[in-house]
């Protein structure tokens, strides 16, 4: 499911570029640095917790591969219980510490996700994925006239 979300709102975001810059090779530059900069403000390569304040509020939240990649990390570690290395190191933060072992959910924590927000951030990617479609409509109509 979020790759499929990921791959709609993808192309509707170069539905709208290339409906802004109809020149192939800019269309393409754009949206190229348009997803660089969403893998880097998305939580792939820096935690939205390190962010600062500009990254976070104008890049982060409407960045439709951050909320896909959220998805992706509570399909993977909500549920799961991890060992700790050798000599009971636990590279993160859990509640199953003196058991030496780590719950998927301390990981999450550590990246600043939470577990039950799944349909809200559907619900912000369909949102993502609908605005990039009427902006590039619009910009379709605009160039029409």
């Amino acid at each position: 499911m979020w790759l499929f979300l990921d791959l709609l709102a993808a192309e509707s975001l170069v539905v709208l570029i290339a409906s802004l810059f109809p020149n192939f090779v800019i269309a393409l530059a754009l949206t190229a640095f348009t997803n660089g900069l969403w893998m880097c403000v998305g939580g792939f390569m820096v935690s939205p917790t390190v962010l600062n304040v500009f990254w976070r509020y104008v890049f982060h939240y409407i960045d439709y591969q951050a909320y896909v990649f959220q998805g992706m990390m509570v399909n993977e570690f909500a549920t799961r219980t991890f060992e700790c290395g050798s000599g009971c190191q636990c590279m993160f933060a859990s509640d199953l510490a003196s058991e030496c072992k780590i719950a998927g959910v301390g990981v999450l924590q550590s990246f600043g996700y939470a577990t039950g927000r799944t349909g809200k951030w559907v619900g912000i990617l369909l949102a993502i994925t609908v605005v990039y479609r009427i902006f590039g409509w619009g910009a379709l109509v605009l160039r029409k006239r």
